[in-house]
């Protein structure tokens, strides 16, 4: 994300960007606020913004996190079975092992 010294302007791209905007008031100890401050300076953003961004990325890591990595028991389960008893090693296995290796250099 761009830093924006303005935060008109960047509040006026955000609603752009994400529509309607709600006003949510966390209470932040003593420390964590001096910490926030600091972090935003650094980044050149308000403190406002600073949260927003961060907020916004871990979200959207916990969201992809849960798409990406949840899985049924049923699909667990059929994993666990794979693992446990894998395929026999077959010709076509082989050669594209051997193809791969062809490809492959291991450095010293």
């Amino acid at each position: 994300m761009e830093k924006f010294h303005d935060t008109r302007h960047m509040k006026s791209l955000e609603n752009k960007a994400l529509g309607k905007t709600v006003r949510v008031n966390p209470r932040f100890p003593e420390a964590t606020a001096k910490r926030l401050k600091e972090a935003s300076a650094i980044r050149g953003q308000s403190v406002a913004a600073f949260i927003l961004e961060t907020v916004s990325r871990e979200a959207e890591r916990v969201l992809a996190e849960e798409r990406y990595w949840n899985m049924s028991l049923q699909a667990a389960e059929n994993i666990q079975r794979m693992l446990a008893k894998p395929p026999a090693i077959n010709a076509a296995a082989k050669k594209a092992a051997k193809d791969l290796a062809a490809h492959v250099r291991i450095r010293s």
